[in-house]
């Protein structure tokens, strides 16, 4: 009983043991040694000693720190690879659904005989440098010309909807005729959405008390509802198809009730113009 001997650590342990009280002597040693002052050739080969070390028994950790990280990046690239997939899908997508509007849209001009449509236009940008207080709602001019290639007729807009009509060319200005003019010649062809149907009209007049647009030529049998949009129909062969002119804020009929009577606010505000475009054909030479 006295002679039983006490079991022997494993070697594997004291090897383990004898590592770690080596680092733990050489990163005591890195931490005296971090100053600044000049080390001597022992300092020197433990400092090195210790760095290499380090980097040996850091190597694993940052190894499998890296390999995680490259996951992850290849996981995130794969998803993103995924996402760009599903966009090429939806160009392609929305691409076929622009030949197929394309094509509607040619079929619908031929039908209606409508010769130009907005798409058919590029846009030159203008300001306003003048306008005659006495002809407020009539003309205004703008600061481009036949130099920028602007010509008579030309539609004028700005980002809220219709302006006019270029009436008169100089070199580098150019006079145009609002929507809301007292000429009576001056009727645009238009036509009432609510996303069901399309209805057609002429502006008639422009009440300046009231700021609304009189709408003319629907009977009184056509459906038209309060908040329907005015745009251009295109036909007349001046304004394109599908410039906004206006929101529908009343409807009433004629003393015969045979037609109604269809007031409009135009959706550009004509009391302050200051920034307009010109729509020029893509066509045009």
């Amino acid at each position: 009983m006295f002679g039983k001997k006490k079991k022997a650590i494993p070697k594997k342990y004291v090897a383990i043991i004898i590592v770690i009280l080596i680092i733990i002597i050489l990163v005591i040693f890195s931490f005296t040694l971090r100053n600044e002052k000049k080390l001597n050739p022992v300092e020197s080969f433990i400092r090195d000693i210790t760095i290499y070390i380090e980097k040996i028994v850091t190597y694993p950790f940052n190894y499998l720190a890296d390999k995680i990280d490259d996951y992850n990046k290849l996981k995130s690239v794969s998803k993103d690879n995924d996402i760009l997939e599903t966009s090429i899908d939806r160009i392609e997508s929305i691409e076929a659904e622009n030949i197929e509007l394309r094509r509607q849209l040619e079929k619908m001009k031929e039908e209606l005989n409508i010769e130009y449509t907005l798409s058919d236009y590029e846009y030159l940008n203008a300001t306003v440098i003048s306008r005659n207080i006495g002809y407020w709602y009539n003309i205004i001019t703008i600061d481009k010309g036949s130099y920028n290639g602007v010509e008579k007729d030309m539609v004028v807009i700005n980002s809220k909807g219709l302006i006019g009509r270029v009436i008169r060319v100089s070199t580098f200005s150019s006079d145009v005729r609002l929507i809301t003019t007292s000429d009576t010649n001056n009727k645009i062809s238009v036509h009432l959405t609510n996303g069901d149907y399309d209805l057609y009209g002429l502006i008639n007049n422009y009440d300046y008390n009231g700021n609304f647009l009189e709408i003319e030529g629907i009977s009184n049998t056509k459906d038209v509802n309060i908040g329907d949009y005015v745009y251009t129909s295109g036909l007349g062969g001046v304004f394109p198809s599908g410039i906004l002119v206006g929101i529908v804020t009343e409807i009433s009929t004629d003393s015969y009730d045979l037609a109604k009577i269809i007031k409009a606010t135009p959706s550009a505000d004509f009391t302050d113009i200051n920034y307009v475009s010109i729509l020029k054909r893509k066509d045009a030479k």
